[in-house]
Order: C-alpha cells, then structure tokens, then sequence
C-alpha cells in the first residue's frame, strides 16, 4: 500500500515520519526520485499526538498553542484533523484536510472558527497564507504534489552529522508565492532535515530545520521543527509529545460534518 507523508514541508513536513532505507547510491536517484522516496515514507496507519506551537518575533513574550493532532491513512488518501486546546481565544478551532496519492488531486482543506461557528473552505490562493498565525502556510502543512514542481539533485551534505542529498525544487506555476525550494533529505529514512525557500526575487525567505529525530514503535519521528521567516524575524517551533501510532481512530473524526458540529475540544 502507497503510504504518502502528512506534511509537505509539518507539512506541512510537514511534515514528520519515516521507515526503511533505500539501498541505491545517491548518483542513481534523480531529484525527483529523492522526493518521491521522502513523498512515500511510511507514515503509520494512524497516529495522534500532540503539538506545543510557540510563535515568537523578538518583540514581547512569545505565544504558546497546543494543539491535538489526528491522522489516518486511507490508502489513496491521508486525513488530517487538527484541534486548538488553547490558549482560550483559538480553543475549539479545527483544521481538517486529505491529500490524495492522485498527483493531479490538490489537497482539500477546511478551517473551523468557533467564534463565527462556521466552516470555511481554504481554496485557490488562500491556501497561501500563514496557518494560525505561524510561519507555516496551510499549504506547508498539507502535501504538495510532486507533478507541481521540476527536480534537480545538488549533490550530499551532512546535517547534525547525518548524510543528506540536496534536492532543487522549482515551481511549475509562475504564481507559485516561492520561486525555488533546496531541499536537505537524509539518507538514513528519506526524511525532510531541512529545507530553504525563496521568494520570488530570489532572496531567502524562510527556513525549515527539524530535529529530535527518533524511532518510535519502529517508526521514524520528528520531535521538533522550527521554520523561522528571516525577513521579518518571526519564527514558529513546533514541538510534538504523546505520540501514538496505529491506534483505533474512528472515521467519522475526519469528515467537514464533525467541523461543522463544533464539538472538537
């Protein structure tokens, strides 16, 4: 069965777990074969965690989210349900969105607000903007198709003492809101180590770096990522506790119905 990441970037990573090592030299991997490995990772049938989101800008005391995380794996497709716990004025909020294994499929997202308690659907360019107020798009956080962008491998280089290959990635969208992406994955697990975007003048815009790296369940997991915007000094860390893997998740968490009911805390 294909498994596909939950996070593009937590992706967005985005994204966050990975299994198994390819036994083939980096020189016989095109780019896109790079991505597609890291794209495919086996990610667990489900999980559920939870995030501790700190916002800082270096300005005042830096904001602190938590938020329970819920996935499953349907095979064609990956749901992802998030919930704000707090603090008060997000608590209740939900994200919800599937990312289909179809490269043609762009994902399905939708934002509930209990304060207008309604749900909105995140589409076209709003996909775009911040998630929540953080550094992360919603589209970082879901699972951007790999037929969006051209591939070019850069050669390997160590991060934090593991082996990584350098992946360029292009956009095929003029419109696209990065002109470029470089892209560390790890040999090891065909994790995303670290990632830089640019603008579309070409000057940096942000960084991803992720740590805490460990197997749990016999299952690669990311602990922490920060993405940090180096334009204007603000950063996101997101740092993931309580992780449990291939547990029973009822289907009906995942559907735009249990938004809607605005029971989600």
């Amino acid at each position: 069965m294909n498994k596909r990441s939950s996070f593009s970037i937590f992706a967005v990573v985005l994204f966050l777990f990975v299994f198994g090592t390819v036994a083939v030299f980096s020189q016989e991997l095109s780019g896109y074969d790079i991505m597609r490995l890291a794209d495919e990772r086996y990610t667990g049938d489900t999980a559920r965690y939870k995030l501790t989101m700190t916002l800082s800008s270096g300005r005042g005391a830096p904001r602190v989210r938590e938020v329970s995380y819920y996935f499953k794996d349907y095979g064609d497709t990956d749901k992802i349900l998030m919930v704000f716990q707090s603090p008060r004025d997000v608590a209740g909020t939900g994200y919800l969105s599937f990312s289909y294994d179809d490269e043609s499929r762009d994902d399905d997202m939708w934002l509930y607000l209990p304060a207008m308690r309604r749900v909105r659907r995140i589409t076209g360019s709003g996909k775009n903007d911040d998630f929540m107020g953080t550094d992360f798009t919603y589209e970082d956080m879901g699972s951007r198709s790999l037929a969006r962008d051209t591939f070019a491998f850069q050669g390997e280089e160590s991060i934090d003492g593991t082996a990584c290959r350098i992946v360029e990635a292009k956009p095929k969208d003029r419109n696209d809101p990065y002109g470029r992406r470089v892209i560390w994955v790890r040999k090891d697990s065909d994790i995303i180590a670290a990632a830089d975007y640019y603008d579309r003048q070409g000057k940096l815009l942000k960084t991803l770096r992720v740590s805490g790296i460990q197997k749990i369940d016999d299952i690669w997991t990311v602990l922490k990522m920060e993405m940090i915007n180096v334009q204007n000094k603000h950063s996101t860390l997101i740092e993931m506790s309580e992780i449990q893997f291939n547990i029973p998740l009822d289907d009906t968490l995942f559907s735009v119905t249990t938004l809607e009911r605005g029971n989600l805390r």
